[in-house]
Order: structure tokens, then sequence, then C-alpha cells
């Protein structure tokens, strides 16, 4: 039976634009070995395309079919509910870029009474006008959607607030909980899973509560890193490493 990768980006392949040691060489040696993986972000900024480039810039070369990201998972699972419909986004290109791949329209702010769905992601430009409008429309009855519910991701300059941050005024201004597509919830988790299978999967991660418990979902192998959110060891986890590129050493002797 063969190992199968899951692997999380921000915090542990990269940090903001910095790689992180030893990034490129595992990659590169899962390619070598013909180990199938996928690269998993909760962060719905970006394109896959888009972080197809931000990898090759640090000298790792990967496919968009090695890439899911939350806004790629929220557009796949929302196509399958309704084939067409009408989102307000509170978001950044990632998102838009997948809704539109869909074939669904775009609300835009001072039309939100059209608006069907609300779809929340990370959103480095929100405004109060943002808020405003997803609030209303949301009161409205449109549907709640978040890509994911992280409250903060690892930058250059340390922790920043994530779009679970945007989400949670959002809750606390409705009254409504958002509908969350991101790991380690059940629409990431079947994604995952039709992409990969469910057997002899590995997780690498630098969050317990998001990376690990995706890990516990798949019944998947754990394996936390310490060069993004998480910096000490955890208990319930597989192997704990300084960074992904000690796992090549692991996978030979295992």
């Amino acid at each position: 039976m063969q190992m199968k990768f899951v692997i999380d980006m921000d915090g542990v392949l990269y940090r903001g634009n910095r790689k992180i040691e030893g990034a490129d060489s595992f990659i590169k040696f899962l390619q070598d070995n013909g180990i199938p993986f996928l690269l998993a972000t909760n962060n719905s900024t970006r394109t896959r395309e888009m972080y197809v480039e931000k990898l090759r810039n640090m000298g790792i070369k990967v496919s968009k079919r090695n890439i899911i990201t939350s806004a790629y998972v929220t557009a796949e699972v929302l196509k399958k509910e309704k084939n067409r419909a009408s989102a307000l986004i509170i978001g950044e290109i990632g998102i838009f870029e997948e809704i539109k791949r869909i074939g669904w329209n775009i609300v835009y702010l001072k039309n939100w009474t059209k608006a069907e769905y609300v779809i929340v992601g990370m959103d480095t430009t929100l405004t109060y006008e943002k808020l405003k409008a997803g609030c209303l429309a949301i009161n409205n009855g449109a549907k709640f959607i978040a890509t994911n519910d992280d409250k903060n991701f690892p930058s250059e300059e340390g922790l920043i607030p994530g779009a679970g941050s945007m989400v949670a005024a959002l809750e606390a201004a409705t009254g409504k909980k958002a509908r969350v597509m991101g790991k380690p919830n059940d629409p990431y988790v079947n994604t995952i899973s039709s992409i990969l299978g469910s057997e002899e999967l590995w997780v690498v991660g630098d969050r317990i509560e998001t990376d690990m418990l995706l890990a516990e979902k798949l019944g998947a192998k754990k394996v936390l890193v310490l060069s993004g959110v998480t910096k000490e060891p955890a208990k319930n986890v597989d192997y704990v490493l300084d960074n992904i590129g000690e796992l090549s050493k692991i996978i030979k002797e295992y």
C-alpha cells in the first residue's frame, strides 16, 4: 500500500514569502519517488495558479492538480449543491476566481439584497462597508459560508488576523453561525478523500486544531512541524519535527 501526503503550506513550506528550510528538497523527494501528495491550504486569498507561481519562485515545482485551497473546496461543494446562484464575497482573488469558475454570479456590495450566499474568506482590504453589506445580506436570508475559520495565520512578521477573525465579526453582528468549508471540516475532508482515497495518508501541518484534527478525521498519520503556528511538541501525534525537511529520513526508514 502506497503512502500519500497531505501537506499544509503556510507555516510548513513557507512563512510569507520566505521558504522554510527543507521544503523544496522534501517535495522533490516525493516527486522523485512517485509518492502522491496534495498541498492543502486553508488560505483562500490566492488562486491555485498563483500558488504554483509562488512556490516556483521558491524553487518548488508543482502543478495545479497538486494544490487545493479552501476557496477551491468551497466552490466545488457549492457547485454540487446549486448549479447557479448569486454570491456576495468578502475576500480576495482566490475565492472570486473559484466562484467565477463554477459559473455563479458575483453580487456587488450595493446590491446585497440580490445575494443568495455570503462567502467570507481572508480579506486584507476589509472595510466596514463590506461587513455591513455581508451583515445585511445574511439577515436578509442569504446563506452564510466561510472558506475557513482560522483566526490567525503565520507571516514573516508573526501571527496576523485570518479569515476566522472576519467570520467572527459577522457571526457576532448577525447572531448566525457560518458553515465552514476549510480544514478540518467535512467538506475539506471529503474533497481530499475523493482525490487521494482514504488509505495510508500522512498529514503534515503546523496547527493542532486544523491539521492534526484533519489527520484524525482522515485516519491519517499525524506529522506536526514546529515551523509555523505551533511552537511546542504536542501529545497524540505520530511525529514532531522542527521542519518538513526532516521527514524524508523518516519515510526512508518507515
